[in-house]
């Protein structure tokens, strides 16, 4: 009798054991998965963020490995979205996974080169109001594109025929329905500049500016119009900007520079601007013939203006600047003979 009181016991330790045990394998649901970059290589080290649905604040976080493979185990039942985020790729996500204590959650990322910003579900309200305007406006913006193309060329062809005040009232009927179009400002500013109405050109290249900030030629032509109007300073900095913005035209920029500067009458600043125009383009003829003039002026930089001004014969393309180049030349030899 005492014996098979034992072994009830034991059965009993034993049925409690399994008992608490069962709870902890219902627990352990399992997503996993590889992340991949766009040529499908592992992508090492990924952010990966498995977010609760219904919560705001319960999300298991995990890394890829070497492999670009990840998981986690024991997760409680319910409907989660996965998030990955890596160093040089956008982010993505999966909405919906609901592990199951079944079969393990298999849930894979492909990474596309991009910055990292915000998820639809990561945006406050205000930014989704601002996401809706936005969305309106493009709308609303493809459905009068054709009326402003037609308004934009009527200009144009008005342009070519030297009807520069019939231009600008195209131009403006296309304004009328489109606003933010820094193309047909930008025109419309060339029309008045060439009406001799600079200040009014100079608003129009910013107001076109303040719309497409990283167009280096609406810089480059609001300094051409500056320098029209002796604001020198104005007209160097706009130039500067436009060399940053884009380096390949940056040799037609500094000389630019170099020509507000001689008109100003700062010719050793001149000097250095056709210098760095050269630097930048190693064939801009033009600048070689202004720095030539320059270096002309004295008898110690005389032998480097020869030396300019023959390299400018070689490669100009205007007769008329290249006889006067050799004659300058003549005068220079005889004046560093004497």
């Amino acid at each position: 009798m005492r014996i098979l009181m034992r072994m009830v016991g034991s059965f009993a330790v034993v049925w409690v054991i399994m008992v608490l045990a069962f709870p902890a394998m219902a627990q352990n649901r399992i997503i996993r998965g590889k992340v991949t970059d766009d040529k499908g290589q592992p992508v090492v080290g990924a952010s990966v963020s498995i977010q609760a649905v219904d919560s705001k604040t319960r999300q298991y976080n995990t890394k890829t490995d070497k492999r670009g493979n990840y998981i986690y185990m024991g997760l409680p039942a319910g409907e989660y979205r996965v998030v990955v985020r890596a160093q040089g790729f956008a982010p993505e996500y999966v909405p919906s996974v609901r592990p199951t204590i079944q079969e393990d959650s298999v849930v894979d990322f492909k990474l596309t080169p991009g910055p990292d910003q915000k998820l639809p579900f990561e945006l406050t309200p205000e930014e989704l109001e601002q996401i809706k305007k936005e969305a309106e406006k493009i709308e609303k913006r493809r459905k009068v594109s054709a009326e402003v193309q037609a308004l934009f060329d009527a200009g144009l062809q008005l342009v070519q025929q030297q009807k520069y005040a019939e231009a600008i009232e195209e131009f403006k009927k296309a304004l009328e329905k489109d606003p933010e179009q820094p193309n047909v400002i930008a025109n419309m500013a060339d029309c008045y500049s060439k009406l001799d109405k600079n200040e009014e050109a100079v608003e129009l290249y910013k107001k076109a500016i303040s719309i497409s900030p990283n167009e280096a030629a609406l810089y480059t032509n609001m300094g051409v119009v500056l320098s029209k109007m002796g604001k020198m300073a104005e007209s160097q900095e706009a130039f500067k900007k436009a060399a940053s913005l884009n380096p390949g035209a940056a040799a037609q920029n500094y000389y630019n520079i170099g020509a507000t500067l001689v008109n100003s009458g700062k010719t050793e600043e001149a000097i250095e601007a056709f210098r760095q125009a050269i630097a930048a383009d190693a064939n801009f003829a033009e600048a070689y013939y202004q720095l030539g003039m320059c270096l002309s002026g004295k008898l110690e930089t005389m032998p480097e203006a020869i030396k300019v001004l023959q390299k400018y014969i070689e490669i100009g393309k205007k007769p008329d600047q290249i006889e006067v180049a050799k004659e300058i030349i003549k005068v220079l030899e005889q004046s560093i003979k004497k």
